[in-house]
């Protein structure tokens, strides 16, 4: 007499966590390869500066800001080009777009983790040779610069150039050349706003709301920036050609 074994259900992912999956990996290859080329760079810098001067009293790693804001920014204008294949393979625009900006956002967040993890171990390494350490790039804090506030001051502009980063390839996609370049003042701005207003780089503000460059105006002036280039992608990936032209 045979017993009959009950086969377990098949657990079948969603849509968006298959695509988010692939994004991932995707930019988890890249992150990996990133800070692997900042980490030697960091390197070869500071090893040129106490040959120079004998010791390295500000932070190198501090100087991988515009490269972790910027890089991570083209991956987002590649991968919304693949709507195509996105909705070729059998799925919809709202997976592709709910899997991108889950994938941007984790992305902005990841490499805000690591920048400041970078440059904890940095003041590390710093302290127990006997250096100094200032961080001299303009709106970052200085020497008593602890975790929260260098979490506070990366993520926001991280995250949101990923998500303008989507955005500025929908529109190309959308609009071709033409239209894609013009619009880059409004695509890219909340990225140039985010680091700039905030960070300090356009000096002194008017008197008023933003004049007060605390913690939480901060946060919420960059979450307004999100919401608002998160909603303008939706609007335009909705409408993106997914025919490849002739």
């Amino acid at each position: 007499m045979t017993t009959a074994v009950a086969t377990p259900p098949v657990v079948r992912r969603s849509p968006v966590g298959h695509a988010l999956a692939r994004q991932l990996r995707t930019a988890a290859v890249l992150a990996l390869w990133f800070w692997a080329i900042v980490l030697v760079a960091v390197v070869i810098v500071s090893v040129s500066i106490l040959r120079s001067s004998g010791s390295v009293d500000v932070s190198v790693v501090a100087y991988a800001r515009q490269a972790a804001t910027w890089f991570p920014f083209s991956q987002a204008v590649l991968l919304a080009s693949l709507v195509r294949v996105h909705v070729a393979a059998g799925l919809t625009r709202r997976t592709f777009l709910r899997s991108t900006v889950v994938a941007a956002v984790a992305t902005g967040l990841v490499h805000t983790v690591v920048m400041v993890a970078a440059l904890t171990v940095e003041r590390q390494v710093h302290a127990a040779l006997g250096w100094g350490f200032e961080i001299t790039e303009r709106g970052l804090p200085g020497t008593g610069a602890t975790v929260l506030p260098l979490l506070v001051e990366y993520g926001p502009g991280f995250v949101v150039a990923n998500l303008a980063g989507l955005l500025v390839g929908t529109v190309y996609q959308r609009g071709g050349s033409w239209w894609g370049t013009l619009t880059l003042p409004l695509t890219v701005g909340p990225v140039l706003l985010t680091l700039g207003i905030w960070s300090g780089w356009f000096g002194p503000l008017p008197v008023g709301l933003w004049a007060q460059t605390s913690t939480t105006t901060h946060l919420v002036g960059a979450a307004v920036a999100a919401v608002l280039v998160t909603t303008a992608y939706a609007l335009v990936a909705r409408t993106a050609p997914v025919r490849t032209p002739r």
